[in-house]
């Protein structure tokens, strides 16, 4: 390897490089290895274990009661723990999450004609044109028929083929969506569920009509973009500006650096975070800007003075006391 870097921090550097992408794919974080020369190789045998590195990295710290820098979203998609939300912003993204897995079970319960007319509404938020609800009517089991016309000249026709499943769609599926295609058409085959490698390549070959793929999620997020199933509410949150005002902060104490165990009794349970500073506690893998923070995600968004909230215990005396007392009067 280039440089002499290992696996970890060949993956370190590059998934720091663009903050805002938060997530990569393994084989796209082998490829820009590749072109700034960290590697010499972009094969399928060095991106493996580029991911087998990241992935022991993260069972390891795991076992040993430590953070991984890293954090894996599955399917092969990796970030750092450091470009994650923190505080607020954490909670809001979590409670996002929430509503779009409960807005994809309200997919799985749906009356099959009707997620067909909401698969029509969707192609018509994305611009298509003379949606056909086909239904049982429909050729070889195509469901839904639209036209995206371009500049008025272009026109692309598609058959959607619509399935409300828990189990991934097979390469079976594909192929059978491909074969009641009509000349000059274009397949778009969308689940609740997830497709299988298999299904993927089938739909991927080059040599054969395109396929285009929406799983469950993806197709959650366009209803999201578009506001169907959700109420978007808005969130105001103040911060303080201190180049306009001259305040006059207290300084609080870093512990030496080294990060003190904490704990809460909520609820007759006893919940445990890692206190590193004032402004840095880590509950639950997310990492919170104050104490009050990640009070407020164990009471579930309820207000509390995480000062008082948060317990540790005193390594010489034994004692117990709030972790206010861990900063500097």
């Amino acid at each position: 390897m280039a440089e002499n870097l290992t696996y970890l921090e060949i993956a370190y550097k590059i998934l720091g490089e663009k903050p805002e992408l938060k997530q990569m794919h393994y084989r796209d974080l082998t490829n820009r290895a590749f072109e700034l020369g960290l590697i010499e190789s972009d094969d399928l045998i060095v991106a493996g274990n580029i991911a087998s590195s990241i992935n022991a990295d993260i069972r390891k710290s795991k076992a040993q009661g430590a953070q991984s820098r890293f954090i894996s979203f599955g399917k092969g998609l990796f970030g750092l723990l450091e470009h994650e939300p923190k505080g607020i912003f954490a909670d809001i993204r979590n409670k996002n999450q929430e509503v779009k897995k409960q807005l994809l079970e309200a997919l799985h319960a749906m009356h099959p004609s009707k997620f067909e007319e909401l698969v029509g509404e969707v192609l018509r938020n994305l611009g298509f044109e003379n949606v056909q609800i086909t239904g049982k009517t429909g050729d070889g089991g195509i469901d839904v028929t639209g036209e995206l016309i371009v500049a008025d000249i272009i026109r692309n026709n598609i058959s959607v083929q619509v399935k409300r499943w828990r189990s991934n769609v097979q390469r079976a599926s594909i192929s059978e969506l491909r074969g009641s295609l009509r000349p000059h058409q274009t397949g778009l085959f969308i689940t609740t569920s997830d497709f299988s490698k298999q299904s993927v390549d089938e739909a991927e070959d080059p040599y054969k009509a395109p396929i285009s793929l929406m799983n469950g999620n993806e197709f959650v997020d366009l209803l999201c973009e578009f506001g169907v199933g959700i109420i978007l509410e808005k969130v105001t949150i103040f911060d303080l500006d201190k180049n306009e005002i001259n305040f006059d902060f207290p300084e609080l104490t870093e512990t030496d650096g080294k990060e003190i165990e904490i704990f809460a009794n909520y609820k007759d349970r006893k919940y445990f975070a890692v206190y590193f500073s004032p402004t840095k506690i880590i509950y639950e893998n997310e990492v919170y800007n104050s104490p009050s923070g990640a009070g407020m995600k164990v009471q579930n968004g309820l207000p509390v003075n995480g000062w008082r909230f948060w317990k540790f215990t005193d390594a010489k005396t034994g004692k117990i006391h709030p972790i206010e007392r861990l900063r500097k009067k």
